[in-house]
């Protein structure tokens, strides 16, 4: 980190996430994007410009320079794992992209080597930050549902229900269980976040639209050390849905989210208390991107606790890979 105390960072992989997230980290006064590394970066030259960044196409490049502080991995799915590695072993500190890994075995690996060199490890599950999420989060921890029983979520859209099979977005190696490693995982670690640890996954995975690349359907039964259930659908071939629902002994509440984060389109919170009387609170849509980046970098600095412990980033990719063992085995249940 430089004298400024501001994050010298470098984003690995300038697809549609990595060029949103330098976009969204224009305002950052902790964090400056000074690199971009993408081997298509012929034809990236007017964004980096643009955003003042250097552009290459050799991450080693990155690693062995000394004016970068930290390095932001969104490249495919199945590469996270090597690059943080290869990060953390440079000195950097790092900050991936969801899902951090596709194994539990490989996050115990990162989550050990960033506990060796004493780094703070970033992950983009920006939906903690969204304001009805926070708004949710704060009532559970008042208690005001009372005991939690159940979560219940949908989140869907069909951003990528036409992409190029060949992307690797929609291939099982990046992206296996349908929508859930681009939608799904949000979900769970918001689970994580509100009921604690899981104890049990039981999946099911399926093509239902016909002509569907892939499958286009998850669903997905959960069970917590609390005592409370969760249930999951993500869907990849319909029109954005993005609602999650926390039911108590003392009421219930849900966040419905109008659009996909990177659309700026506000959320609406529906309390009911236990009388079953309804009252509603609408946010205006907020930069979580940036919120999640600024509170890392911040934690990294030495001023204040990440959100994300490494307990609840491991378990979310042990429930990740579960439901991938689940659906592959006819929906047997699988112990956490």
């Amino acid at each position: 980190m430089g004298a400024t105390g501001v994050l010298k960072a470098a984003v690995i992989g300038l697809g549609w996430w990595g060029k949103q997230i330098t976009a969204c980290l224009a305002e950052s006064r902790h964090v400056r994007v000074t690199h971009g590394v993408d081997l298509a970066a012929a034809g990236l030259a007017d964004f980096a410009r643009g955003h003042g960044v250097a552009l290459g196409t050799s991450f080693d490049a990155v690693l062995a320079d000394r004016t970068v502080d930290a390095v932001i991995v969104a490249t495919p799915h199945s590469q996270h794992e090597a690059q943080v590695l290869a990060a953390i072993a440079a000195g950097k500190q790092v900050f991936c992209e969801k899902p951090l890994t596709l194994t539990a075995a490989g996050a115990e690996r990162i989550l050990a080597a960033c506990d060796r060199a004493g780094i703070v490890l970033g992950i983009g599950h920006e939906r903690r930050y969204e304001p009805g999420m926070e708004h949710l989060a704060r009532a559970i921890k008042a208690g005001e549902l009372g005991q939690l029983l159940h979560l219940e979520s949908n989140m869907s859209h069909n951003l990528f229900a036409r992409m190029d099979p060949s992307s690797w977005r929609v291939r099982p190696t990046d992206a296996p269980a349908g929508a859930m490693t681009a939608l799904g995982v949000h979900v769970t670690d918001l689970f994580l976040s509100l009921a604690g640890r899981p104890t049990r996954v039981q999946a099911r995975t399926g093509r239902v639209m016909t002509g569907a690349i892939g499958e286009d359907h998850v669903s997905v039964s959960l069970e917590f050390d609390s005592g409370a259930t969760g249930t999951l659908v993500c869907l990849s071939t319909t029109p954005y849905h993005g609602r999650l629902t926390v039911f108590g002994t003392d009421g219930w509440i849900e966040v419905k989210e109008n659009a996909n984060v990177d659309q700026g389109q506000p959320s609406d919170v529906t309390i009911a208390d236990r009388t079953a009387r309804r009252s509603t609170v609408s946010y205006a849509p907020a930069n979580t991107v940036l919120a999640n980046f600024d509170a890392w970098a911040q934690a990294v600095a030495g001023q204040g606790t990440y959100r994300h412990t490494p307990e609840q980033i491991l378990d979310n990719i042990r429930i990740l890979e579960a439901i991938v063992r689940s659906a592959a085995t006819g929906s047997q249940p699988i112990a956490l």
